[in-house]
């Protein structure tokens, strides 16, 4: 049943998509991703800003009730920044490998990237200080895995369970819901292009694979 209606919808969205021509979609979604990545740089700015603000309150309040409310600010700012952050580099990233199409035949259009790149080093860079700065911690410009973990368990434990139940929840969606519905639309995906998407194909495998596998850290650490 499923299936059938996978199909159905497949063929349906192929019509559509054979009217769509490929040199007006692709320089919309290039002027998006900039706008994007130049509101991401200014909202980071900002609440980075607001976190190092609110920080410097928190150390100059005098009342316990005023100094949590300015201590949980600072913390939401810097989290804040922390997203804006990662959504510049998204939008970085994606006006990058869009210009890689032949389609842009426009050279000069690779500077408004090169800015989104150098705007998100800066941002990158500001983040790192303002970590230090909020959380007293000094985390490297090429942080590990290790770094992160040791990061986290600076947090109070309150902070550091609301993460780990953040963390459990995001891989639970991205492995039983987010995943599966990737495959679904490479299905449909090559019953629009007419041609199984193998590379996807590969790298979505890898990724559920890893994963999985991956899961197995924790099945041998707590249960030797």
């Amino acid at each position: 049943m499923l299936s059938a209606f996978v199909v159905a919808f497949a063929y349906t969205l192929r019509g559509i998509v054979e009217q769509i021509q490929m040199e007006q979609v692709l320089p919309t979604i290039y002027g998006i991703a900039l706008v994007i990545g130049g509101l991401s740089f200014v909202l980071a700015m900002y609440y980075l800003g607001k976190s190092r603000e609110v920080y410097t309150l928190y150390q100059r309040a005098t009342e316990e009730e005023d100094s949590n409310q300015t201590y949980v600010r600072a913390y939401r700012y810097l989290d804040y920044g922390s997203v804006s952050s990662n959504v510049l580099m998204i939008a970085m990233m994606t006006s990058g490998i869009i210009l890689i199409s032949p389609i842009f035949k426009n050279t000069l259009l690779i500077l408004p990237t090169l800015i989104l790149l150098c705007l998100y080093i800066i941002v990158a860079n500001y983040l790192l200080r303002t970590i230090f700065i909020v959380r007293h911690y000094k985390l490297s410009a090429y942080y590990t895995p290790k770094d992160i973990l040791t990061y986290l368990n600076s947090y109070d434990e309150g902070e550091k369970q609301a993460e780990m139940e953040s963390a459990f929840l995001t891989l639970f969606r991205l492995d039983q819901i987010i995943l599966p519905l990737l495959y679904i639309l490479l299905i449909v995906l090559s019953v629009i292009l007419r041609e199984i998407q193998v590379v996807a194909l590969v790298l979505l495998i890898i990724i559920h694979l890893y994963i999985t596998i991956a899961q197995l850290r924790k099945t041998k650490r707590y249960f030797k």
